[in-house]
């Protein structure tokens, strides 16, 4: 009786048997019968320990063979999708270690397949435990066979049992010494990685950086020096580098915040990305790319980068339509996640891109199984608002419909307040649709308890924009008004901190002798103050102009103050101003403010003052 671990190789993840059975060099523990084993009939023999160490006799690979084909027909049958079955003569030498290291590549993907597919099986911790000693115990015993393509599969492999484990038990939290025992097998792994590095081309280096991102760990927390070491290798092989290479590294660095050499990695990738062809980059490459982009300060993509970017999204957009190939279509969360990242990038894509996308969107609310999410649905309609491209009203309507007509639970406050504020900028938005959103916002609002201060001040900004003008008959303003008694059972309209410089500008009215009034409705849109005039004239608002624009179209505004300075025209006659610089004093604010408030009223202040 030897003792030995659970076969992890010994099934792929459909829970298949493999052929190839290592058996290892001396000290090496014995991967065998186990494996041939039912998988169901392993769990309820043994529960919660598969890839636990136990005793068992040792037999050869020729006999687990055996074995597999003394089986029943079903289990037969289910021996047809094996990994390929290696010739006698080398199972007859297999005693002396693994034939060629391509041998050695299957056997670690096909152990890490089982351990993740086991994961749903057994406790995560002893799953981890077996997959580290098998691993371990294979680079020990085939030091002269390893490269740096197994190291790669190795720590990918972890990557993906990793992920696994929180993905398939919900109720599992990585403890303290299950951390400490992954970032001990993580940095032997990339420590025989470093003398090995120089060989490392670019898809390998995406690959281990992705992976250390997937687990949580910086590589240079582990290694020092490895995460520019890494990014070098890409570099040098940055020409051969495909969509999926460019977005694991891009992803990675997102994820841990990283800024390789100092900058240098993502100024590469900037200049190759806006002169390379991109044909290797898909829908999700490209989304998954600037995904990461607006989420890493450190990146500071190029105009030219974005455009090539969209470019290609644009491509890949009418190419499938042309072609007829609908399978192949961006997916409607690569859409939302393309055009959110732009919108968070202050990035304009092209006018018919942005069109072509929003319907594309549409399209696919149609597709079953292919629906957009309300989260989907919510992010693209802010990020097409804050672009300020312009959007079908017949497309909103649709989305809209399909967001209204969808299952709540699904939805959480953020996608419904961003959804009203959405339509509400646009103008595409109407007191019914408003209506039954905040019936299912209440209805939300009942299980999570309390509305939060900034989903509260978006629908208090949708409710602005569809309070009725004072001309409008009653019965628009009662409908308005029930609207409103709406809100007020979902909360208070938030309160608003005044703009830094406010003060010195009413200090400034005030010494002009006007009529200064506080105006807590709009104090939420920068507002300065508002003169209200005896008699018909009309009120003059002073707010702070935005001095944020978009990266390619300085001259257009972002959607949000767009929308704010045409809310504030509904109040009177807009005056838009620096905000005061420091150290200057009332006295000049007020000899700035007068001729320009003068013209404003018309050539004179008499109905403004007190």
């Amino acid at each position: 009786m030897l003792s030995r671990v659970y076969l992890i190789g010994a099934r792929n993840i459909t829970g298949k048997p493999v052929q190839h059975v290592y058996a290892a060099h001396k000290g090496l523990q014995q991967l065998c019968t186990w494996a041939a084993e039912p998988l169901a009939e392993r769990i309820c023999d043994q529960p919660n320990t598969a890839l636990a160490v136990e005793h068992a006799p040792v037999q050869t690979s020729r006999q687990v063979v055996g074995d597999s084909a003394a089986a029943g027909p079903a289990d037969r049958h289910g021996q047809r999708n094996m990994m390929p079955r290696w010739p006698d003569r080398q199972q007859a030498t297999e005693a002396e270690g693994f034939q060629s290291a391509r041998h050695m590549t299957k056997y670690i993907k096909t152990n890490w397949q089982l351990a993740a597919h086991s994961i749903r099986l057994s406790s995560p911790d002893k799953v981890m435990e077996a997959y580290y000693s098998c691993m371990d115990q294979m680079c020990c015993q085939s030091e002269k066979q390893l490269n740096y393509v197994h190291i790669s599969a190795i720590v990918h492999g972890t990557a993906k049992v990793w992920t696994a484990a929180g993905e398939r038990h919900s109720g599992w939290v990585a403890g303290v010494q299950a951390e400490h025992n992954l970032r001990n097998f993580t940095a032997r792994m990339l420590r025989r990685l470093q003398p090995l590095l120089p060989a490392v081309g670019a898809r390998l280096a995406a690959n281990v950086l992705w992976a250390s991102a997937k687990l949580g760990l910086d590589p240079d927390a582990l290694v020092p020096g490895m995460t520019d070491s890494l990014a070098r290798q890409f570099m040098v092989d940055m020409d051969a580098a495909t969509g999926q290479g460019f977005a694991n590294v891009l992803v990675a660095c997102a994820k841990l915040q990283l800024n390789p050499c100092q900058g240098g990695l993502f100024k590469a990738m900037c200049g190759q990305s806006a002169v390379a062809t991109l044909s290797t980059f898909d829908s999700q490459n490209v989304a998954n790319i600037l995904h990461s982009l607006a989420t890493l300060p450190a990146a500071e993509p190029s105009v030219e980068m974005l455009d090539a970017l969209c470019q290609r999204f644009d491509v890949l957009l009418n190419r499938c339509q042309a072609s007829n190939r609908p399978n192949e279509l961006p997916s409607a969360q690569n859409i939302a996640n393309t055009i959110w990242a732009l919108s968070k990038l202050k990035f304009a894509p092209a006018d018919q891109l942005a069109l072509t996308m929003v319907g594309r969107m549409v399209a696919l609310c149609r597709l079953p199984g292919q629906q957009p999410t309300l989260q989907a649905i919510s992010n693209a309609l802010r990020a097409c608002v804050e672009l300020s491209v312009p959007v079908k009203q017949a497309d909103t309507d649709s989305l809209a419909s399909f967001f209204l007509s969808s299952n709540r639970r699904r939805g959480t406050q953020q996608h419904y307040a961003n959804t009203a504020w959405s339509l509400a900028v646009t103008g595409h938005f109407c007191q019914a649709q408003f209506t039954l959103m905040l019936d299912q916002f209440f209805a939300l609002s009942i299980n999570h308890h309390k509305v939060s201060q900034p989903h509260l001040r978006q629908l208090y900004q949708a409710l602005d924009w569809l309070q009725p003008p004072p001309s409008t008959a009653l019965q628009q303003k009662k409908a308005w008004l029930n609207l409103e008694s709406k809100m007020g059972r979902l909360g208070a309209r938030p309160a608003c901190d005044p703009h830094p410089g406010a003060q010195l500008v009413c200090s400034a009215l005030t010494q002009l002798s006007l009529r200064v009034q506080s105006t807590p409705v709009i104090s939420g849109y920068r507002t300065a103050a508002l003169l209200e005039p005896i008699g018909s004239a009309a009120a003059i608002v002073v707010a702070f102009e935005s001095n944020i624009c978009l990266m390619n179209k300085r001259s257009r505004l972002l959607g949000s103050e767009g929308f704010r300075q045409q809310l504030l025209k509904r109040r009177g006659k807009l005056v838009l101003l620096a905000p005061p610089k420091a150290g200057v004093g009332v006295k000049e604010v007020a000899k700035y403010l007068k001729p320009i408030l003068t013209a404003v009223a018309g050539g004179s202040l008499d109905a403004y003052r007190r």
